[in-house]
């Protein structure tokens, strides 16, 4: 009994459902703030029957996939900490997937301490008491792991449709996994016309497939509101005007349209700083703000596909940026850092060097890897290089952090086999000298 509670992930990680739970409570604010009230407004929208104003002032800065899942818990009036208190769960569960999904590749000790790793990972606890998309998101991403796997274990239909679904529920989440299905569908549809193995894509394209079908209704609404096909949302054009912003000193990330320079990090800002904000973009943004909202995301993206054109290398080094905010959350335009920076910096560069390691190991030994890996990475790498080129910040990769994990554990698992591959062609390239070094020899005795 006492054997098989410790082999219970459901029971193993019920500590740390408290822990979260107490996270939450300490940390919450009373007042909604930032974000929050953008997703408890349009659920406040979807209980009233609509999600986005009529035109021409829309607001689809989000896709509906969180305000739905509010929706319940904000028509009955619950308190928004109890409401908060769902990501101490959603957190749980995704410690407890991944474990679940390790435990069919990888031995127990490798499931549970990759498992752990996600449970004490510092950046996901320090968003637990904000009512954001983060922590159901990193459930989502655990869960679509699980089941992506269970697809090629099982090799039932259930797994690889369940996965298309919860694909899908993470794109009207996070509208920026829209423009991944579409790279990552055109990809797979390519490897599956013309790659030899052919069987080996067919699983995630039914998946993708399933994800697009899953968010197709949204797709027609916002048809409906626009005229364009395939519109995720209205956010990436503010988003793309700021990453790439040609002025020095200003590095990729997003500031709000008043130009106050209010964002994280809050410490040491500065008169200067303001008045440099607005001398280089007050003008452009109050005339593109005299447009309805559609419109303003068109104009912003013309805009930024003008910054881009004039400085393409100031463009690329935003894109360092931003990566470098995602690893180390630093640097920000404007502003001097507080010492919470640098558990970002070796957490972060733990994280670099350990993908660097995987992306080395992985591309030696690509016919090793299994499949569920390689279509993860596929749609881990797209999320990230899209990522990059957007105002980017830990939380688009904090979501990801399940994925690393899983990638990280097979690789380890795998580890003496890699090595033995390694160690056989050092051998045979030893084995190559001797037999050229005997080859030169006898020709030198023949002459």
């Amino acid at each position: 009994m006492i054997k098989k509670l410790t082999r219970n992930p459901w029971f193993i990680f019920l500590p740390f459902l408290f822990y979260y739970a107490y996270v939450v409570i300490i940390n919450k604010w009373p007042t909604l703030y930032g974000d929050e009230i953008r997703y408890v407004d349009f659920a406040h929208n979807l209980i009233h029957g609509y999600y986005s104003p009529s035109p021409p002032h829309i607001n689809l800065w989000n896709g509906p996939g969180y305000p739905i899942i509010l929706v319940p818990f904000i028509a009955v009036h619950v308190p928004v900490l109890y409401i908060t208190l769902l990501n101490a769960v959603y957190q749980y569960l995704a410690v407890v997937f991944l474990y679940k999904v390790l435990n069919l590749i990888t031995s127990h000790r490798i499931a549970l301490i990759a498992a752990l790793l996600l449970a004490v990972y510092p950046d996901d606890q320090s968003i637990l008491p904000i009512l954001y998309t983060e922590a159901f998101t990193s459930f989502l991403i655990s869960l679509l792991i699980y089941l992506v796997a269970m697809g090629y274990v099982r090799d039932k239909l259930k797994y690889v449709i369940l996965a298309g679904v919860v694909l899908g529920y993470i794109t009207l989440t996070k509208i920026i996994f829209g423009y991944v299905l579409i790279i990552c569908l055109a990809a797979c549809l390519f490897m599956l016309l013309f790659k030899k193995s052919r069987a080996e894509y067919l699983k995630p394209v039914k998946i993708l497939l399933a994800a697009m079908l899953v968010t197709l209704p949204y797709l027609v609404y916002t048809y409906s509101l626009t005229g364009k096909a395939f519109y995720w949302g209205d956010s990436g054009g503010m988003s793309l005007y700021w990453m790439s912003s040609p002025f020095d000193h200003e590095y990729g990330d997003w500031k709000v349209p008043n130009l106050t320079n209010n964002q994280y990090p809050i410490l040491f800002k500065s008169a200067e700083a303001v008045n440099l904000l607005k001398k280089n973009h007050s003008k452009e943004i109050k005339d593109i703000q005299k447009h309805n909202e559609f419109e303003q995301d068109v104009l912003f993206k013309q805009k930024a596909l003008e910054n881009i054109k004039k400085k393409p290398f100031k463009f690329l080094k935003n894109y360092y940026y931003n990566f470098s905010r995602m690893l180390f959350n630093f640097p920000y335009s404007y502003s001097y850092q507080d010492g919470a920076i640098v558990e970002n910096i070796i957490i972060g560069s733990l994280i670099l060097w350990a993908s660097v390691a995987g992306i080395i190991l992985s591309w030696l030994n690509w016919r090793r890897i299994i499949s569920p890996v390689k279509f993860l990475l596929l749609i881990t790498g797209v999320y990230l290089a899209l990522s990059g080129a957007l105002s980017s910040y830990p939380r688009q990769l904090d979501v990801i952090v399940p994925v690393l994990l899983f990638w990280m554990a097979f690789l380890f698992s795998n580890i003496n086999t890699i090595s033995l591959k390694f160690r056989l062609q050092k051998n045979m390239e030893n084995v190559d000298l001797i037999e050229m070094a005997g080859a030169e020899e006898c020709a030198e005795t023949v002459v």
